[in-house]
């Protein structure tokens, strides 16, 4: 009898960006805290030629493009683990920065969880998720913090650079929108998947690390400032008075930054962008909570016919 692999419960999408020496530090990482029942797969535009003959150790998976949307979209349909964590260049594993993570998913309604990013110096927070505020959208959690305590409160959502999600709902979001940009990516994705009934989830113990005290992704910019608040005004049927007084509000807080200022412009142009945004969106496509509800609430065959006899009793 032939004998077939075990399914595993995890499935780790890393995408190569531009930055190889980036990538192979969050690989290695990956390798050296390795996780009982999971499989890693590296996503590429068929450029990589794996160097280090990982071949037997993880699955190489060939995107049609360098986009890399695309290259987590193929990753997570060839993903055979019942959970998905997208890990991108830069961002390094840690001992048991899995289990926790997983543990929350527990909850039915739970579709996406983020990790806490810390500085691989100091252990301050980089990001503990993201939250919305009146100086921007879509900014680090707890950020400089050392602890998590209150980002609970103020965390919203999760980037999709670093997070885990049920698989089939991270396949059917990839399927739903149209994108270069992967902060756009993780603003819509919590959108759409809120409005199909799930949320999101922080699990303070499972940590990432990162060289940096800030994420790339969260640089302010005027593209930044009209890609996010484009997805604000597209969920809440806004245009330019929303964003105008966004724009105004965000700039009053962050008069003494000016790299902000100059995304809370963009906030105020961002109506400019909302056909295009609309014209990318196919939001039919994402899975439900309720599907899913019903499905795991469904008793099994022994506990339907137990049921019976306990009323009989």
């Amino acid at each position: 009898m032939p004998k077939f692999p075990p399914i595993p419960r995890l499935s780790i999408v890393i995408p190569i960006g531009r930055d190889i020496a980036a990538f192979e530090s969050t690989l290695i990482s990956v390798l050296e805290n390795p996780v009982d029942g999971s499989e890693i797969l590296v996503c590429h535009d068929g450029s990589y030629q794996d160097p280090f003959e990982l071949e037997d150790e993880i699955k190489f998976v060939i995107a049609d493009s360098e986009n890399p949307l695309e290259m987590i979209s193929a990753g997570a349909s060839q993903a055979r683990g019942r959970f998905v964590h997208v890990l991108c260049d830069g961002l390094r594993a840690t001992t048991g920065w899995i289990e926790e993570a997983l543990e929350e998913f527990e909850a039915y309604d739970c579709g996406v969880v983020s990790p806490v990013i810390r500085h691989e110096t100091d252990g301050t927070i980089v990001s503990a998720g993201w939250h919305d505020s009146v100086a921007g959208l879509c900014k680090s959690a707890a950020k400089g913090q050392q602890s998590v305590r209150n980002a609970k409160s103020s965390r919203t959502g999760a980037y999709l650079q670093g997070s885990f999600w049920r698989r089939e709902l991270l396949r059917s979001l990839t399927d739903a929108l149209s994108t270069t940009d992967l902060l756009e990516a993780s603003y819509t994705f919590h959108h759409l998947a809120v409005q199909a009934g799930w949320r999101c989830s922080l699990a303070s113990d499972s940590e990432l690390l990162y060289a940096h005290d800030a994420l790339p992704w969260n640089e302010p910019s005027m593209s930044r400032g009209m890609r996010t608040q484009c997805v604000k005004n597209h969920f809440l049927s806004d245009g330019w008075s929303r964003s105008l007084s966004a724009a105004l509000w965000s700039a009053i807080a962050s008069m003494t930054r000016p790299g902000q200022i100059v995304e809370a412009i963009g906030r105020g142009l961002a109506p400019t962008r909302n056909a295009s945004l609309a014209g990318r969106l196919r939001p039919n496509h994402v899975a439900s909570c309720n599907l899913h509800e019903t499905i795991v609430s469904i008793p099994s065959r022994t506990q339907a016919l137990d049921q019976p006899l306990r009323r009989a009793a």
